[in-house]
C-alpha cells in the first residue's frame, strides 16, 4: 500500500501543481491554467498560480516572504564560490555531452545550463520532459530536486529527492546527496503532509546520517544533515530521543564541518553559530561527566586498594598459620624421632 502511495503521489508531482495556490481551485475545463505570479515569471521561477485577482492578494504576505528569501539566497550564492562552482560543472556536462553525442546527455546539460542561468522554470519543465523519457535515470530526478528546492517547491521536491536515493547505488557520493537532500526538505513544516519515509525516526535518521556523511565528507549538507541528527534538538519534526555529551559534542564537529566546506558566506556564520551552541550545552555536561568518572576512578581505586589491603591481610594470616602448622609438624617429627632413638636403645641393653 505505501508504494502505491508513494507511486501515486510521484505521478502527481511529475508536473508543476495546476491548483490555486490560495483556494486550491483547479483551473475551468477551458484553460489549462490559471495565471501565474508576474514576479515568478519575470524571476524565472517554478510556477505558482492563482484563480484571480482576490486570491493573489490574500496569498500576497506569505508568497512576498518567499520572494525575499529567494533573493537573499540569490545574493548570497553570487557573493561564495557556489555559483562558479556551478558554471564549471555546467561547462563539463557539456564537454561530456559532445564527446558522447548521446541525447540524453546534451539533455542533461542543457537542463543543466538553464539552472545554471537562474531560469528555474524552464530548468524544471527541461528535466520533467527528460523524466518522462529517462524515467530510470535518478540524476534528472536529483537535479529537479535541487531546482525546486531552491524555488521553495519543498511538497513537490520531496518525492524526487526519494526516488533519486531508489535509483543511485546506495552508499555512494551521489545517494548520499540526495539523502541529505531528502532530510532537509521533509523536515520543512510545508512537508508535515507529504507521506513519509520509512528511516524517518530517530533510530533510523541517526543511522543514516552517519552513512552519509561516511560517502560524502565533504558535502555541506551532508554534514549539517548528521549535525542536526546528532544535536538532538527538540524543535526537529520527528519524536527525538535524549542525547549523550558526545553526541552533542561530535554534532559542533560537524556544523564546523559544514561552515568550513560551504561556499555561502552568510551559511558560514550560521553554521560556526550552531557549532557554538552545541558547544555551550555539551561543554558543561562533558566536564561535569568528567568529574563524575574522576570520582568514579578514584572510589575504583580506593576500593581497589582497600580490597588489596585485605587480600594481602589474609594472605599474611594464611601464610603466618602456614608457617605455624609447619612448625607445629616439624616439632610434632621431631619428637617422634627422638622416641625412636630412646626406644631403640634400651633393646640392644636387654640382649646384653
Amino acid at each position: 500500500m505505501a508504494l502505491i502511495v508513494f507511486a501515486q503521489l510521484l505521478a502527481a508531482m511529475a508536473e508543476p501543481s495546476l491548483l490555486c495556490v490560495n483556494c486550491a481551485r483547479p483551473p475551468p475545463a477551458h484553460r489549462r491554467t490559471w495565471s501565474r505570479c508576474t514576479v515568478c515569471v519575470e524571476r524565472n521561477l517554478p510556477s505558482t498560480y492563482y484563480c484571480g485577482q482576490e486570491c493573489m492578494n490574500a496569498h500576497w504576505p506569505k508568497h512576498k516572504v518567499y520572494h525575499k528569501e529567494q533573493k537573499r539566497r540569490a545574493e548570497q550564492v553570487r557573493e561564495g564560490t557556489g555559483q562558479e562552482v556551478e558554471r564549471k560543472r555546467v561547462e563539463a556536462d557539456a564537454r561530456y555531452a559532445e564527446r558522447t553525442g548521446d541525447e540524453y546527455d546534451k539533455r542533461f546539460a542543457d537542463a543543466a545550463a538553464l539552472t545554471a542561468e537562474g531560469d528555474q522554470y524552464a530548468a524544471a519543465k527541461a528535466y520533467r520532459k527528460i523524466i518522462k523519457e529517462w524515467p530510470d535515470r535518478p540524476d534528472c530526478y536529483y537535479n529537479l530536486a535541487v531546482v525546486l528546492q531552491r524555488s521553495n517547491h519543498l511538497a513537490e521536491a520531496a518525492p524526487m529527492c526519494l526516488k533519486a536515493m531508489e535509483l543511485f547505488e546506495e552508499r555512494t557520493e551521489p545517494w548520499a546527496k540526495a539523502a541529505s537532500a531528502a532530510f532537509d526538505v521533509f523536515k520543512h513544516p510545508v512537508c508535515r503532509e507529504v507521506p513519509r519515509p520509512d528511516w524517518w525516526d530517530d533510530e533510523a535518521l541517526m543511522a543514516l546520517s552517519a552513512r552519509v556523511v561516511a560517502v560524502a565528507p565533504g558535502k555541506t549538507q551532508a554534514c549539517s544533515m548528521r549535525a542536526q541528527v546528532l544535536s538532538g534538538d527538540d524543535r526537529l519534526p520527528w519524536n527525538v530521543g535524549p542525547r549523550k555529551a558526545a553526541e552533542v559534542k561530535e554534532a559542533a564537529t560537524w556544523y564546523r564541518r559544514a561552515a568550513k566546506v560551504t561556499g555561502v558566506p552568510a551559511d558560514k556564520l550560521i553554521y560556526e553559530g550552531l557549532a557554538s551552541r552545541c558547544d555551550k550545552i555539551a561543554d558543561p555536561l562533558l566536564a561535569k561527566e568528567e568529574v563524575e568518572a574522576a570520582k568514579a576512578r578514584a572510589a575504583a581505586k580506593a576500593e581497589e586498594a582497600e580490597a588489596l589491603k585485605v587480600a594481602e591481610a589474609k594472605a599474611a594470616a594464611a601464610a603466618e598459620e602456614l608457617l605455624a602448622e609447619e612448625e607445629k609438624e616439624k616439632q610434632h617429627t621431631s619428637t617422634k624421632v627422638g622416641e625412636a632413638k630412646r626406644g631403640k636403645g634400651k633393646k640392644g641393653q636387654g640382649k646384653r
